[in-house]
């Protein structure tokens, strides 16, 4: 991805967050240039997914960030059948555990895929660890760099990627990184398969879908306000600006085809991607997300054409053929792992907290604090965190 759109820190190399986004919580705009579509399209998806896995697979060991959701089985699935197919060496399952947080739970739906794999003949290594306090976003391994960064980095959960990328020294590390994006979010298929059923089957959250998917834009763009969260640590003028900024980053074309491609717009898609990169080639560890990759994308945006395409679930069953449980793709929750993100070093800082270190024409100290405290603290808070931790401590 073209990188003339953010700066580079000359000591770590990681991308450095302006102080408007930390406080947003996350980069803004768009890249100037989207990567160049590549000048021979494979017009089958399964095929194209394959060929943006197989370099990880033939640099061992290929390690799957595995979590037991849906872009994670899939992709741990596909490598699985592909080294097989290709007499390489399978890949690895990671998983993190989280002893005591129900959120983040996902071991039922990682037994049951391992299961069904299994059942096919395919036996990839199976890793499991715990994890307590290794990865908050100011703990024992985002610490390190972000004081030789002097600023925070986006992910702020940098650690994750951190303790990944450890386990694939020398090797890749495969993550399902801008899935949601890629996959997902697109409005021509939800409205096709509404007119397709004709009503029937359709529950009260599936109209409502349907319905914003074809509101006008100003419409789609007050309710994408109402569902980015209140942003209450943030004062009211900035506030109503990070709103507005949320909303304009949620907005995809109706027509499938640009829909797609435009999931590798954000700015945002390309800074934590070459954050990520960075931290795990620092690690001796080449990082593969296969579904952000050009070749990918631009494979599963022909397959759907102008107004055609597939729901997130469809989508998976077609890359994943009968490789996964018949009843993953269409799961609708998801685990949350922001106990382990904000833990216990985290709250110590905040409930220390003198409210230096942020811009407070910008932010509300208070609300921010009460934010960190809170249950389940929001995530856009986190680069807000690093860089308070970062003035209080002397290390930015």
């Amino acid at each position: 991805m073209p990188n003339s759109c953010t700066e580079i820190a000359p000591v770590t190399g990681l991308p450095v967050i302006p102080a408007w986004e930390v406080a947003l919580g996350r980069p803004t705009g768009s890249v100037p240039l989207l990567p160049a579509r590549p000048a021979r399209v494979d017009p089958d998806p399964r095929r194209a997914l394959r060929d943006a896995l197989l370099p990880a697979l033939l640099r061992p060991p290929c390690v799957v960030a595995f979590s037991g959701g849906r872009d994670s089985s899939l992709l741990l699935a596909v490598a699985a059948e592909l080294a097989a197919g290709e007499g390489l060496e399978v890949p690895v399952a990671l998983t993190f555990r989280y002893p005591g947080d129900p959120a983040a739970d996902e071991s039922a739906w990682q037994e049951l895929v391992l299961a069904h794999l299994r059942g096919r003949g395919l036996r990839p290594v199976w890793v499991r660890r715990e994890v307590t306090t290794e990865l908050d976003n100011i703990g024992p391994l985002a610490a390190p760099v972000l004081r030789a960064h002097g600023g925070p980095s986006y992910p702020a959960g940098i650690g994750n990627t951190i303790l990944l990328s450890s386990y694939a020294r020398g090797g890749s590390l495969v993550t399902g990184n801008a899935g949601d994006e890629v996959l997902g979010g697109h409005r021509m298929p939800v409205l096709r398969a509404v007119l397709r059923r004709r009503g029937r089957g359709l529950t009260g959250a599936d109209w409502r879908l349907a319905a914003t998917c074809a509101a006008p834009a100003p419409v789609r763009s007050r309710l994408a306000r109402r569902v980015s969260g209140g942003a209450g640590w943030l004062r009211p003028g900035p506030r109503a600006a990070a709103l507005a900024e949320a909303a304009r980053g949620h907005d995809r074309p109706l027509r499938w085809d640009r829909s797609v491609w435009s999931a590798l717009a954000p700015r945002a898609v390309l800074v934590g991607e070459r954050t990520r990169a960075r931290v795990a080639r620092d690690r001796d560890c080449a990082l593969v997300d296969p579904l952000s990759t050009p070749g990918f994308v631009a494979s599963y945006a022909a397959f759907g054409g102008r107004w055609g395409g597939l729901t997130r679930a469809a989508g998976i069953r077609l890359l994943a053929g009968d490789l996964l449980p018949p009843e993953l793709p269409g799961r609708r929750d998801k685990a949350r792992f922001n106990a382990s993100r904000f833990g216990p070093v985290s709250r110590e800082f905040a409930r220390a907290w003198n409210g230096r270190g942020v811009d407070d024409r910008i932010v509300d100290p208070d609300a921010l604090r009460a934010a960190w405290l809170s249950p389940e603290p929001p995530a856009a808070t986190a680069l807000l965190l690093q860089q308070a931790w970062l003035a209080t401590t002397g290390g930015a």
